[in-house]
């Protein structure tokens, strides 16, 4: 039982911790010419519900197999609400969230398949 709770919490670390440092990477290649308030409170407002909503979808992974996919979609249109609202000041950073969310519900996925293989 501990183990099947501390494998979702594990998987969620290594998946927040390697989405920041490409996150990071991607800001010091391509840094914001012009860093404003609003947009920073996205990013932090993202992270925030990007990190709940993966927490949750991978201990729904662990102990439910049904609607995956459905659950997925909608965590994804969660976690997307605050970049698409800055969509039209900041069009590159907001669809960088968007496409490090979506990174982020597809490797959930893809380690659950091959869990599920094994």
């Amino acid at each position: 039982m501990i183990k099947k709770i501390l494998r979702p919490i594990l998987i969620s670390i290594i998946q927040i911790v390697g989405l920041a440092i490409i996150h990071d990477c991607l800001n010091h290649f391509y840094p914001v010419q012009h860093k404003s308030v609003g947009f920073g409170l996205t990013i932090f407002y993202t992270e925030i519900i990007f990190i709940l909503s993966i927490f949750a979808f991978n201990f729904y992974l662990e102990f439910f197999k049904k609607n995956i996919y459905l659950i997925a979609f909608f965590l994804l249109i969660l976690v997307s609400i605050f970049p698409l609202n800055a969509l039209e000041e900041r069009p590159m950073r907001s669809l960088f969230l968007i496409i490090l969310a979506v990174c982020g519900f597809l490797s959930s996925l893809v380690l659950s398949k091959f869990k599920t293989k094994n």
